[in-house]
């Protein structure tokens, strides 16, 4: 039987809520700390501040519910263990901000003197764990570091069942605290590897850095595809054949997004760079990522007919199935459309009102229906099912022009173009 231990989660974010909830269904209490007023009264009427699949669900159990509780400040009780969750977003100087995980440690640094471990799940540039140690004013003995490798989408699915676990200490870590880290975050068939403090958050921003490489590789060969009158799933279908390459995260599109790939790109090539060291893919990578967006957004304007300047966004998250809109490639690309003169309406079922507070020329539908009628070609943003299930015959009676723009490869060509469609997709070459 696993033993329960009484936790102090602080941040009430994406990797907060998956961390929170995820150890109080195995049995532990929590205390979730949150300033945003907003997060803590959804929390308290028992609703989630996100939307996560699983996750409603899973805070619905009344056993679930009944272990977690939304605090505003440190707890009175007791902790065994402090798990710092918040943000670091990418400041508009490229580098990771801080701020708020400085105002989380120094708010948490109480509990921390008096002895209790920290746990540092926030994602943490390489080589800033000096700072860390003076902001939290603890014995760095019991100061370790676990990054999150959480898939938005499946986040607790991820936290229940990781690929790895990745505890980082310092110098003569005090074997009686990293044995209760231990039992809180590892158990399960995973690895858990203990390393340094550095090699861990190398491991977490390395292995987006990757993952991001890998898609601005796939959306590379989608541009030499179009040029050449090739159609890019086939390409990658016979590369991914190769085991030593594989098909995963080689799905083309006009960009990637969300909180973590571009930022730890970035965060990758300014720690090299601060040390002398050049860093050309990573670097390469930013800048590719941003060059597709704008060429896809030239694609778009290309197709539009004569006359006709309403588009319709279909998707405005970062990613299906996700209310984050966070480096969302579909706003940018729609930043750009309106930036050109153009009316952009956008559908999204879960991040609408996040994306017309980050962009506010975009008009927002209500329905994919209402954006799509009297619009001049249609623009596929993320990859949501409900795209793929729309009454696609019904609606080129509606737009002013029947064109589509698949950004993402969910829809079938075929079967649009005998809709009467000119479909248009990435990675495939331009229709007549």
């Amino acid at each position: 039987m696993i033993e329960s231990y009484h936790l102090t989660v602080v941040g009430a974010g994406y990797v907060g809520l998956a961390t929170a909830i995820g150890l109080a269904s195995k049995g532990h209490t929590i205390d979730l700390m949150e300033v945003r007023s907003d997060r803590l009264e959804a929390l308290r009427a028992g609703e989630l501040p996100i939307h996560e699949p699983g996750m409603d669900a899973a805070f619905a159990d009344p056993a679930i519910r009944a272990r977690v509780h939304p605090v505003s400040g440190l707890p009175d009780g007791p902790s065994d263990l402090i798990l710092v969750c918040v943000g670091t977003p990418m400041g508009e100087n490229g580098r990771s901000d801080l701020r708020q995980l400085q105002s989380a440690l120094e708010a948490a640094r109480p509990l921390v003197q008096s002895g209790v471990p920290l746990v540092i799940r926030s994602t943490l540039p390489a080589g800033s764990n000096d700072q860390i140690v003076r902001w939290a004013g603890g014995d760095q003995t019991r100061i370790f570091s676990n990054p999150e490798f959480l898939a938005q989408g499946r986040a607790l699915e991820d936290f229940l069942a990781p690929s790895r676990v990745v505890i980082g200490t310092f110098p003569e870590a005090d074997p009686a605290a990293l044995a209760v880290v231990k039992a809180v975050l590892g158990g399960g068939s995973c690895p858990l590897l203990v390393v340094t403090v550095a090699e861990a958050d190398l491991i977490k921003n390395g292995s987006n850095a990757y993952l991001a490489l890998k898609l601005s590789y796939a959306n590379e060969l989608a541009v030499l595809c179009e040029e050449l009158g090739a159609d890019v799933m086939t390409v990658i279908e016979g590369i991914g054949l190769d085991p030593r390459l594989g098909r995963k995260y080689m799905q083309p599109g006009f960009g990637f997004g969300g909180s973590c790939l571009p930022k730890d790109l970035r965060s990758i090539t300014n720690v090299g760079r601060d040390l002398g060291l050049e860093m050309h893919v990573t670097s390469a990578a930013s800048e590719a990522n941003e060059s597709h967006q704008r060429r896809f957004a030239r694609r778009v304007i290309s197709v539009l007919p004569p006359g006709s300047k309403r588009v319709a966004m279909l998707g405005l998250a970062f990613k299906a199935g996700t209310d984050d809109v966070r480096s969302s490639p579909a706003l940018r690309v729609a930043e750009l459309l309106i930036g050109r003169g153009l009316e952009v309406v956008g559908y999204d079922p879960f991040a609408a009102h996040d994306a017309a507070l980050a962009l506010p020329g975009l008009r927002l539908a209500a329905t994919a229906e209402e954006a799509l009628a009297g619009a001049g070609v249609a623009v596929i943003g993320t990859e949501s099912p409900e795209f793929i299930d729309l009454d696609w015959r019904a609606i080129a009676a509606t737009m002013a022009s029947p064109v589509v723009v698949d950004g993402r490869r969910v829809l079938d060509g075929s079967t649009m173009r005998a809709l009467g469609f000119r479909y248009e997709a990435v990675g495939a070459p331009t229709s007549a």
